[in-house]
C-alpha cells in the first residue's frame, strides 16, 4: 500500500493533513519532534517517526526509517516562528532557530 508522508505533523497544517488523510482511510507516516506530537499523530491513526528537521543527523535517519516504503505523496510543512509580536525584532537565537528549521531543514530533507 502506498503511503502519505507528512514532514512536520506535530501541530497546525501538518496535523490537519494527517487528520484528513487518515479519515479518508489512507496510510499516513508523519514526522514529529516530541512525545506530545507523537501522541497527537498516533491518536489519529498515523505512524509517527521522530525527526528534527533542524538536525542533519536526525534527517539522515529518516531515510533509514522509510526504507522500503512506497510514498505516493510527501508534504513538507515543518516550520517554526519565534517572535512575540510583529514590532519586536527577533533575537539572534530565535533567528537562527527559524533559519535552521524553515530553510536549512527543507534543504536537508
Amino acid at each position: 500500500m502506498k503511503s502519505i508522508l507528512v514532514i512536520g505533523a506535530s501541530r497546525g497544517i501538518g496535523l490537519e493533513l494527517v487528520r484528513q488523510y487518515t479519515e479518508a482511510g489512507r496510510r499516513v507516516i508523519a514526522t514529529v519532534r516530541d512525545d506530545a506530537g507523537r501522541e497527537r499523530v498516533q491518536a489519529l491513526g498515523a505512524e509517527a517517526l521522530t525527526v528534527d528537521v533542524a538536525n542533519p543527523a536526525s534527517v539522515s535517519g529518516l531515510a533509514w526509517q522509510l526504507d522500503g516504503e512506497k510514498i505516493e505523496t510527501a508534504w513538507y510543512v515543518a516550520g517554526v516562528i519565534r517572535r512575540p509580536n510583529a514590532l519586536t525584532p527577533p533575537t539572534q537565537q530565535d533567528f537562527d532557530a527559524v533559519m535552521h528549521t524553515n530553510v536549512l531543514g527543507a534543504m536537508q530533507t
